[in-house]
């Protein structure tokens, strides 16, 4: 039993459900954070290694929302630079450049956690620098001491006491049942932790503790459908499959645990309609995905054929479904005509109340059943909101559909083209160099204008010709000094009309 102190009464993360896989991953956890170890946390992919880190955080550090720090090296853009810092133009002082600490010595300083997610992709200069790091955590260490980093240029900076690190690789068992030994550089310095997938049984106790509406047999029902199907569907997608299910529920619907031996999603949801409802939604979960291989294209048939068993679907109605039936598109509206929200299918979208203007699209968009039946998809994934992947040939109307989708509920909507040179400033901003010639120029073209509707551009030709040429030859400081004098003159003649009128 290991004691890990709180910073205040103890919070629970309202997404964790204890159980017993998770809680001896927690028992050897709590072992390693008592000592400051560098942690591994090896487990199949979707098995809850954010979520057990995220748990643990809440219960230590309950006043924190962000004490957890995660850097993904499989991003190729991260490199030493980044994580130490380096030297950036000032923001204060133009022409100079400073010192900004890099997203791990923050870290360090303030007593965060760092996660390296997928640690066993990061490239070998990130992994080098990170090395030492994880060398001044090693077992051996005398008590009480801190990691600390040597940074080029810098010196030595040691850590906050509350400071640790962990990482975390996602990996699928071998033929032998068993976990491959990790292989990336600096490996052998981690203690790893391995987190094991959960047993049918207490997956559904995650189930019925996440969705009420559906314990009992609904929960044995779902498990047992999505522990048949063929591939690699982890916990995400039930829960995922879960979510989208309990929302088909009608609010008059209460859990019944009938005395059923092996409980199908058929004997569960006797309603025909509502059974159609779900294999669209298993659909979206589980094999809906667009352009695939021809394997992976029969592997998606035969996941259909064994959604449409469970719950009671014969073939040709399962193909009816997914290739013929269109789902209801009606715009909803007020008395003074204005939309009010969109329902397409099972989903319902409210429309945006905005006081201002707001110009809808006036491209026409035709209605035909694929546009509808990819309306209805996205509906469904925003009312959740799930991030959204499209996939298609160029010209298709991926942009179309979304952008006829957020007119229709009056969403802005911002297009953002990627490419290779794409970085991540791009995204969420940084400084950049200016041409001081760009907002000089316009400047210069709003002084002309006010300055020609005040004085007489024949009498001032002289001045306004000094000023096009100190802006031409970039003299910014005369420019700033005639706009001053032009402004002062201006000041000066309204005070004189001002004064001949009160007279």
């Amino acid at each position: 039993m290991f004691l890990l102190k709180s910073t205040t009464a103890q919070g629970v993360s309202p997404n964790f459900i204890p159980i017993s896989t998770s809680n001896a991953a927690l028992s050897q956890l709590a072992h390693h954070i008592s000592l400051r170890l560098p942690t591994l946390i090896t487990s199949a992919p979707s098995a809850g290694k954010a979520l057990l880190l995220q748990h643990l955080a809440s219960l230590l550090r309950p006043n924190e929302k962000s004490h957890i720090i995660t850097l993904h090296l499989a991003d190729t853009s991260l490199d030493a630079r980044s994580l130490l810092g380096s030297y950036i133009s000032s923001a204060t002082q133009p022409g100079n450049f400073e010192w900004k600490e890099g997203v791990l010595v923050r870290a360090m300083r303030e007593g965060k956690w760092i996660v390296l997610e997928d640690v066993d992709r990061g490239s070998s200069e990130v992994l080098g620098t990170l090395k030492p790091l994880i060398e001044s955590l090693r077992a051996g260490k005398w008590i009480g001491g801190r990691a600390f980093i040597q940074v080029p240029g810098r010196g030595k900076v040691v850590a906050h006491e509350d400071f640790l690190i962990f990482a975390t690789r996602s990996v699928i068992r071998s033929a032998s049942d068993k976990f491959p030994a990790p292989s990336f550089l600096g490996a052998h310095k981690f203690h790893e932790v391995v987190l094991e997938s959960p047993p049918l049984e207490e997956l559904d106790t995650i189930v019925s503790g996440m969705f009420p509406r559906l314990v009992g047999n609904a929960t044995q029902a779902i498990i047992h459908m999505w522990d048949s199907l063929p591939g690699d569907f982890g916990l995400r997608d039930l829960i995922k499959f879960c979510r989208r299910l309990e929302r088909l529920l009608p609010p008059s619907y209460q859990p019944m645990d009938m005395d059923l031996d092996r409980p199908t999603l058929a004997s569960v949801f006797t309603n025909p309609v509502q059974r159609e409802d779900i294999y669209l939604e298993a659909r979206d979960v589980f094999f809906g995905a667009g352009t695939m291989t021809a394997s992976a294209l029969a592997q998606t048939q035969v996941i259909a054929g064994i959604v449409g068993e469970h719950l009671g679907l014969d073939p040709d109605r399962c193909q009816w479904l997914l290739h013929k039936r269109t789902p209801d598109f009606q715009v909803e509206v007020d008395i003074n005509g204005s939309t009010t929200g969109l329902r397409i299918a099972r989903t319902y979208l409210p429309a945006r109340k905005s006081t201002t203007a707001f110009a809808p699209s006036t491209r026409p968009f035709a209605l035909h059943r694929p546009a509808v039946c990819l309306l209805s998809r996205l509906a469904t994934a925003v009312s959740l909101q799930e991030p959204i992947l499209l996939t298609g040939e160029t010209g298709t109307g991926k942009t179309s559909v979304i952008t006829h989708l957020a007119s229709v509920l009056r969403r802005p909507l911002i297009s953002f083209n990627l490419s290779n040179q794409t970085e991540s400033s791009d995204l969420i901003g940084g400084l950049k160099p200016v041409d001081a010639r760009v907002p000089g120029s316009l400047l210069q073209e709003r002084f002309s204008e006010l300055f020609g509707a005040t004085f007489s551009r024949k009498k001032n030709e002289k001045f306004e010709a000094s000023i096009r040429k100190a802006v031409n030859e970039g003299k910014w400081k005369r420019v700033v000094g005639l706009w001053k004098e032009s402004v002062r003159m201006a000041q000066e003649r309204f005070k004189a009309k001002n004064d001949a009128a009160s007279l």
